[in-house]
């Protein structure tokens, strides 16, 4: 039984027919079930799905920036297949990987969705042309609200050094506090769950609707559509997030990313009436990397269901700023 069911059988009165019944109870709508997951102790979710057939969208914190992790990767891979596109970059050429080894575009694009290989990642970043042309590339297609500051092995590089500890500091509470928190120079000594840093940063929103355009063919050319959810759809990494409580086989394609404290998964989940579904969950904080992923499963399933069992426009109601429509 879905959750949205069974919190409708929950609040339905007791002696009166079935009919009544549903007419006569309040259901949650996704809103209000999406805010009981995230108000988690320690810790905070980040939430934005939009059903890409219909439009209608759902977000929690969906304007609030979390740090990316490794989900940048998909924009890596985006302004990567741009240039494949215009006749820049072709699959089939050859990067130096490591000392001795020789792979092609296309096995370090695998290696990098697929098992969020962060050598790989870097390799294609450089080919690119850095951090500045990914976000280049993110304005040129419309997406505000994610930006990329540092290659891969720098920001694993920063994330190491307080790896199992926090830092007691105030979260920033204004833009400029958050903006001047980027300028820190002590790298590796702060702990990006708890600190507002704005680098590398997505918001859930920015990066649904990153998903959006990508998956309706609005970015890259319909072989590098299909190429890039193709690989997607084979990531191996992070079975208990999005994947972790939809029905067994549900198509998803999708990347993950993980820091000290950080947990993500974005993706595209297809639905039984064939919809699509643009996801990001974004968690940070919390006790255990464990509570993370099953905060990430069970926000996904509420989302699955809702956007299955119900017509969206009488379950998303409106929330204020938690609702973009």
């Amino acid at each position: 039984m879905s959750l949205l069911v069974t919190a409708l059988s929950a609040q339905a009165p007791l002696g009166y027919g079935s009919q009544f019944q549903v007419e006569a109870a309040r259901m949650p709508t996704l809103a209000e079930q999406l805010g009981t997951l995230a108000n988690v102790n320690d810790g905070r979710l980040g939430i934005a799905a939009t059903d890409l057939e219909t439009g209608k969208t759902v977000t929690f914190a969906g304007s609030h920036p979390f740090p990316m992790a490794s989900t940048v990767k998909v924009a890596i891979a985006g302004a990567y297949l741009a240039g494949v596109d215009n006749g820049r970059f072709d699959l089939d050429q050859h990067y130096r990987y490591g000392r001795r080894a020789k792979l092609t575009a296309s096995q370090l694009m695998e290696r990098m969705l697929i098992r969020s290989d962060n050598g790989a990642a870097d390799i294609l970043l450089r080919a690119v042309g850095g951090p500045g042309a990914v976000n280049a590339w993110l304005s040129r297609a419309g997406v505000r609200g994610q930006r990329m500051d540092r290659t891969i092995a720098r920001l694993v590089h920063d994330d190491r050094g307080w790896t199992g500890r926090r830092v007691p500091v105030n979260l920033p509470r204004t833009p400029l506090e958050v903006a001047q928190s980027a300028t820190l120079n002590d790298d590796g000594q702060i702990d990006p769950a708890f600190v507002g840093d704005a680098r590398d940063t997505s918001t859930p929103s920015a990066m649904v609707h990153l998903l959006a355009k990508l998956h309706k063919g609005a970015l890259l050319s319909e072989r590098s559509t299909e190429y890039l959810f193709d690989v997607m759809a084979r990531c191996i990494t992070g079975r208990s997030r999005l994947k972790g409580q939809l029905p067994a086989g549900t198509p998803v394609a999708h990347k993950t990313g993980t820091l000290a404290g950080v947990s993500d998964d974005v993706g595209i989940v297809t639905l039984p009436n064939g919809h699509h579904l643009a996801i990001a969950v974004f968690a940070k904080g919390m006790r255990t990397e464990w509570e993370r992923d099953r905060n990430i499963a069970l926000a996904t399933r509420v989302l699955y269901d809702g956007f299955t069992a119900f017509d969206p426009s009488t379950t998303i109601a409106s929330m204020g700023r938690t609702i973009a429509r």
